[in-house]
């Protein structure tokens, strides 16, 4: 039978013309990975069959004549008594598309039962409407204590596992959502880091990836306590959502506690290029990870993505949180292997942070001729065009200043040399604050100037009024949360600089310099330089910003007056998307804005800790969602991206959803390739129970649709005809009052 059977190992499937699934487990077999022993039944058995008669079409599918004679033709003696016989057609498992789930498998198959199963797998490919190959694989059933599914992927440090006890078929069918685990990646020169099963799994994976390259991959496996064996390897079509770590920690700093949605959104869409800063020095560095993701109107630092790019150069991470903040949630120190194969990164990197100074020198150069734009000419997309190049500027910079202050700092710090030292230097922000006292000393001087400003008032005295106006014309364009643009400028809303007037700066004296301090005066003068300009990149910056800040008011007026604002500070609750599309005929509806501001309102009301992960449950950070009677959420795991509202329609099996206007949300128990026809008319799905790897939920990523899978109690909680919010990205599904509905842009030109 060698040209109708074929055993894994001798790769000869690609002479055959065998599909994905069964030629890569060829593959694997052949390089010496631990595959059940096993193979192919190729599609000239079931055509010579069908040829012969020995093989007939049912009204059900196909049935063998003689059973009895078809089992003595195959060759399973050297085979144990339990086998897996599984679909191999050539639809599976493509690069685009997998079908998983699509076709049937039969486990623990007795050799007499074989017949049958292989009609029953024959069977299920009239559910493909195109013309296929129909390879069966025959392999041996593993007796395994776990099995499940495996992701890795090329841009994350860890490899997602969801398992269960004994087999994995109740797992990738989405009945069970079994435990997810978390593996870190393993180099070809590296050890497992885990005991038992994860180890042994860990060791796979890193096999796999050696054998079929650093890509993406969906591994099936099965541990029977002393070997993982690989059961299927297929590409992974579609990238998981992985429970990543967030963090505002730098972005607390800089930004109000709820930065305008203007800003969160220019924020946001800059991350692509933010993150380019580090893969201009290592291309490895994944480019398909979004560096900064919005939750709750704030703008988050993606820390995993951080901690990962420490993790691939070997390097520890609590490196990246004594930078930036947070909390090691990884917790790496030195990798020595990893260390020395990026030391050409390094290097490179080392480099640009010694010449970051005259960089950040240029840079203030450029951002001199930032932001101004003849008014004639101007408009909403010019502005925000020229906000992201300095935003994106300003960064880009810093990453590099701080990163060459860092070391140095850390150095004289050990030293008890920075306090001394750091006390003896005036920044550009220091002298912004020192250039204050002449203001406090006239106002000592003249009561009548005192009183007023105790009163917030701006003193009418000639004397007060001059060395006032010199201090705005110096820091006028500066003020509080300055990174945010629709914050008031010092030289708009003064109330805090006049407070500041009324108390007396504490004195106080610079604590003596201890002889060691001499000795680190090189390492001083590094970072003192880079320490200058740091701040005056910023001072540069924000003389950017306020430039752009007045144009951008200048043309709300106009689209006021137009008639497509309400009012100019309307603007700021705006997405830079949004804000662009009023430069043509569309203007902001009315409900549009009542609605953003419900939403601002809601969540100004979050309180985020300094970590937290993506599937986190954010009523426990404050939602207002805590103040209302009953469950109104239910949290699962993200299987896409993207928002949908809509109409719950909570189902038990597929069928046609009910006649809803609105757009119509699938909420089930439980889903798999049986629910696809029902996924193509509806709008979003929610499933109660089921992992992120089950053959359902690799169906959804496929397809597209905002999904939330291990949505516990979404089927008590939500009932038919409830008006829904499903997150997608972050796992929350929420119901919704009529009046907390979000609304759009009105599509009606301005002045109608």
């Amino acid at each position: 039978m060698s040209s109708e059977f074929i055993w894994l190992g001798q790769s000869l499937s690609a002479s055959f013309g065998v599909g994905s699934k069964a030629s890569l487990l060829d593959q694997a077999t052949a390089a010496g990975l631990p595959v059940p022993r096993g193979g192919v039944l190729l599609e000239a058995f079931f055509a010579l069959s069908l040829r012969e008669g020995n093989l007939r079409r049912t009204e059900d599918g196909f049935a063998f004549q003689d059973a009895a004679a078809i089992r003595e033709a195959l060759p399973v003696l050297a085979l144990p008594p339990k086998l897996a016989v599984r679909s191999a057609f050539s639809a599976e498992d493509g690069l685009s598309e997998s079908f998983a789930g699509r076709f049937d498998s039969v486990l623990n198959v007795a050799p007499d039962e074989l017949p049958d199963a292989l009609c029953k797998v024959w069977a299920s490919s009239l559910r493909h409407a195109s013309p296929l190959r129909r390879d069966v694989l025959i392999m041996a059933m593993v007796e395994a204590r776990q099995a499940g599914v495996a992701i890795t992927e090329p841009s994350h440090e860890d490899d997602v596992v969801n398992f269960t006890p004994g087999l994995a078929d109740r797992l990738v069918s989405g009945a069970v959502a079994g435990e997810t685990l978390s593996l870190p990646k393993l180099r070809v020169f590296e050890s497992p880091t885990e005991s038992g099963f994860a180890g042994r799994l860990q060791a796979l994976l890193r096999e796999v990836r050696r054998v079929f390259g650093e890509g993406s991959w969906d591994v099936e496996f099965a541990d029977d306590g002393r070997q993982c064996w690989l059961i299927q390897a297929r590409p992974l079509t579609r990238p998981v959502t992985r429970n990543e770590w967030f963090t505002y920690a730098n972005h607390r700093e800089i930004l109000p506690p709820l930065p305008s949605r203007f800003m969160t959104s220019l924020i946001a869409s800059c991350a692509g290029d933010l993150f380019d800063y580090y893969r201009g020095f290592d291309p490895r560095l994944p480019g398909d990870r979004p560096f900064i993701e919005v939750f709750a109107g704030r703008p988050f630092i993606n820390l995993s993505l951080l901690l990962d790019m420490m993790r691939r150069w070997g390097l520890p991470t609590r490196l990246v949180t004594d930078s930036i903040g947070g909390r090691d949630v990884c917790a790496q120190g030195w990798r020595w292997g990893r260390l020395w194969r990026s030391l050409p990164t390094l290097l490179r990197l080392g480099w640009s942070q010694l010449l970051a100074a005259s960089s950040a020198q240029r840079r203030i150069a450029w951002l001199a001729e930032v932001g101004g734009a003849p008014a004639r000419s101007d408009s909403f997309a010019n502005c925000i065009s020229d906000l992201r190049m300095a935003y994106t500027a300003l960064v880009r910079e810093m990453f590099s200043l701080t990163q060459a202050i860092s070391g140095p700092l850390a150095i004289l710090r050990r030293l008890g040399a920075l306090a001394p030292l750091a006390a003896r230097h005036e920044t550009m922000t220091t002298r912004m604050f020192n250039d204050l006292n002449p203001l406090r000393d006239y106002a000592r001087r003249h009561p009548a100037v005192a009183t007023s400003i105790a009163q917030g008032k701006v003193p009418d005295d000639e004397g007060f009024g001059r060395l006032w106006q010199a201090y705005l014309d110096r820091y006028g364009f500066r003020g509080v949360f300055e990174s945010d643009i629709a914050q008031p400028r010092y030289r708009e809303r003064p109330e805090t600089l006049l407070a500041s007037l009324a108390t007396e700066p504490r004195a106080s004296s610079a604590p003596p310099v201890p002889w060691l301090a001499w000795l680190a005066l090189p390492v001083w003068r590094q970072a003192r330089g880079a320490l200058d300009a740091r701040e005056r990149l910023r001072h540069a910056a924000m003389q950017a910003f306020d430039r752009i800040r007045q144009r951008l008011l200048r043309l709300a007026v106009v689209a006021r007056d137009a008639g497509k604002l309400p009012t100019t500070d309307a603007l700021w609750l705006l997405e830079v998307d949004e804000l662009a599309r009023l430069d043509g005929d569309w203007s902001v509806a009315p409900d549009f804005l009542a609605a953003r501001r419900r939403e601002q309102e809601a969540d100004a009301r979050y309180d985020f800790p300094d970590v937290f992960r993506r599937f986190d449950d954010f009523s426990a950070f404050g939602s207002a969602a805590l103040d209302e009677p009953g469950p109104r959420h239910v949290q699962g795991i993200g299987l896409t991206r993207g928002l949908v509202e809509g109409r719950a329609w909570v189902c038990e099996a597929p069928t046609l959803p009910p006649p809803f206007s609105d757009p119509v949300i699938l909420v089930a128990r439980a889903v798999d390739a049986g629910w696809i026809a029902v996924f193509s008319a509806v709008a979003g799905v929610v499933v109660e129970i089921g992992g992120d790897l089950s053959h359902g939920s690799i169906a959804l990523r496929e397809i597209g649709l905002p999904s939330v899978t291990n949505a516990r109690g979404a089927t008590r909680v939500i009932q038919t005809g409830d008006w829904i919010r499903v997150r997608a990205d972050i796992g929350s599904v929420e119901l919704v009052e009529p009046a907390a509905r979000s609304t759009s842009l009105a599509s009606a030109p301005a002045g109608e």
